[in-house]
């Protein structure tokens, strides 16, 4: 089989939706009887959210060019989201081919109207759509698309794991000495959705004195965040790391005590998965989130971690304060979270879902 891929999110450094489409890329390139060819915007790390939207419409154009040029030789397309659904419209129009495409979940419950209008144009009649969750499956219904509807979590790449490092490469990270904290962390974007000023106001406070909170990664809550904690009275446990190396994060996913995920409800802005969690519990740390929207995909409750009631303090502090007086690390979390997410499953799936669209 003959496939194009189509992204324009695009990068092992980069966010969640950056990452599935270059793993999954990657991954399918190493199944046999498979070629693949690859239209890719590489997405850069320190972009914000509005720049990299405009690069991608800018993109779009040489984009479907080369897509004109390329299609007529493969037997699938696949898009990596419901953004390209002019290409993939325009290359099923022209040349007949079976369209599939990723849907992530805000992809297709923004409320913008004109992203609306867009997509009630080009979006409702593809072969496949392929939502990440249970949750973007749900925000994928209203439109009453024509094609199969299959989820297809993302995979996770086992690249972090290594517990041979030792705690002092937190201490150098941290540039203090460590000596009975407890540390807790959150990776990813800075977004009011994650929930990182929420448990700087409400949790924090109200954990042992020996906890710290870090946190990796870029966004427009960073000011916000600094100023919580001032007020909060906890700037001294709270670390704002911002982006970290690919080396500092394999150093933090070994050394801390515990991945925090605490997401809150945010209209029009859903998790549609959670791919920081799983890299955390292949590294054998005890995560903790939000049973929300498509982090519950992604956690097993008492088995890769602990799903806790979204803006539940009481909950939250409850759990918390029982680990940190007896912190521990999990390894049936690497086990279950590499069997049921690792990437050599993961792509055999979506290599399964493509083929049988070539055959139709």
């Amino acid at each position: 089989m003959k496939i194009l891929f189509i992204t324009r999110a695009y990068g092992d450094d980069a966010g969640g939706m950056e990452r599935l489409s270059w793993e999954l890329i990657q991954a399918m390139k190493q199944l046999p009887n498979l070629t693949v060819s690859v239209i890719a915007r590489r997405s850069k790390p320190k972009d914000s959210l509005s720049t990299s939207r405009l690069k991608s419409i800018v993109w779009l154009v040489p984009a479907m060019l080369k897509a004109l040029f390329m299609a007529p030789r493969v037997e699938v397309i696949h898009l990596g989201d419901p953004l390209l659904a002019k290409i993939g419209w325009l290359l099923k129009l022209l040349y007949r081919k079976p369209i599939a495409v990723t849907v992530h979940g805000l992809d297709v419950s923004y409320q913008g109207p004109f992203y609306r209008l867009y997509l009630k144009l080009f979006f409702k009649h593809f072969a496949l759509y392929l939502p990440i969750s249970q949750h973007a499956a749900t925000r994928l219904a209203p439109w009453q698309v024509t094609g199969q509807i299959t989820i297809i979590h993302p995979g996770v790449s086992d690249r972090h794991y290594d517990p041979a490092i030792p705690r002092e490469q937190l201490s150098i990270l941290l540039n203090r000495a460590l000596t009975n904290e407890v540390i807790v962390a959150t990776v990813g974007r800075l977004v009011p959705r994650k929930g990182h000023r929420w448990f700087i106001t409400h949790v924090l406070p109200k954990l042992p004195a020996n906890t710290l909170y870090l946190i990796a990664g870029e966004g427009p809550e960073k000011l916000a965040l600094a100023e919580a904690a001032n007020d909060a009275g906890v700037s001294n446990q709270v670390f704002l790391l911002g982006t970290v190396t690919d080396k500092q994060l394999i150093h933090l996913y070994n050394t801390i005590d515990a991945f925090i995920q605490p997401n809150i409800k945010i209209a029009g802005d859903a998790e549609g998965f959670g791919l920081a969690m799983l890299e955390a519990a292949l590294c054998e740390r005890p995560v903790f989130a939000a049973n929300l929207e498509g982090i519950s995909d992604a956690i097993k409750n008492g088995v890769n971690g602990t799903l806790l009631t979204a803006e539940d303090a009481t909950a939250w502090i409850h759990e918390l304060t029982a680990f940190i007086q007896n912190p521990t690390t999990s390894p049936t979390a690497r086990t279950h979270t590499l069997a049921t997410f690792g990437w050599a499953s993961q792509a055999k799936r979506y290599q399964q879902h493509l083929l049988a669209l070539q055959r139709t």
